[in-house]
């Protein structure tokens, strides 16, 4: 019978980004001399807590926030960092999509919550191009059962994705998944997909970069 990939196979935490520390503690400029001064600053999370309540309309202090939050598994925290981000800067893409992320790993009973689906597509509202956004609504579709869809969408994502970008093996992975559990043949599309990509590299400001399939 045909099934949506479970939950850990599509969400898993962005390893990647995490590693190289490249996407997402920006929205606007570097602010780590000033916050070095903050009080705490022998314990970062800390700090970066007290730095985002001292100015709570810096959009760039709650975005921080919930990336930290989000590396050390704390989802429903960071969740509600990237929620007072978007109040602050409700036009930012990278922010709504990241509050959809957090709000998916917090979960923990339903795989696309809707308050994380209604982030999603703030997201794509704002900017049609967020990865972490499209790569989530596909994964909505193949939640509701539409995996053709989904695949569909994830290959769309792959053909616009450069080279080394930090989702690529990731949603590489996610597709040839769902592929083979649903019957799928991907392997031709997904070699078409990869030879028509950009050939410049890719960065996307946002908590991580778009999740991958992770063992069940």
């Amino acid at each position: 019978m045909r099934r949506p990939v479970g939950k850990g196979a599509w969400v898993a935490l962005a390893a990647v980004v995490l590693a190289t520390g490249t996407i997402g503690w920006r929205l606007v400029s570097d602010r780590s001399a000033s916050q070095s001064a903050t009080p705490g600053a022998n314990d970062p999370l800390a700090a970066l807590e007290a730095a985002a309540r001292a100015n709570p309309g810096d959009a760039a202090g709650w975005q921080r926030l919930g990336f930290a939050y989000f590396d050390a598994g704390r989802f429903p925290d960071a969740a509600r960092a990237y929620a007072s981000a978007t109040g602050a800067a409700p036009r930012n893409a990278a922010l709504w999509s990241s509050l959809g992320e957090a709000l998916v790993m917090a979960s923990a009973n339903s795989p696309m919550p809707p308050r994380a689906l209604s982030a999603f597509r703030k997201a794509a509202e704002l900017d049609p191009k967020d990865a972490r956004a499209r790569y989530f609504l596909a994964v909505n579709r193949d939640v509701r059962g539409d995996h053709q869809g989904a695949i569909d969408d994830w290959l769309v994502l792959l053909a616009e994705t450069p080279p080394g970008a930090p989702w690529e093996a990731d949603l590489r992975r996610t597709i040839e998944q769902v592929g083979k559990i649903n019957g799928i043949a991907v392997a031709p599309r997904i070699a078409d997909a990869l030879a028509r990509r950009p050939t410049t590299t890719a960065a996307q400001p946002a908590s991580s970069a778009i999740p991958g399939p992770a063992p069940e």
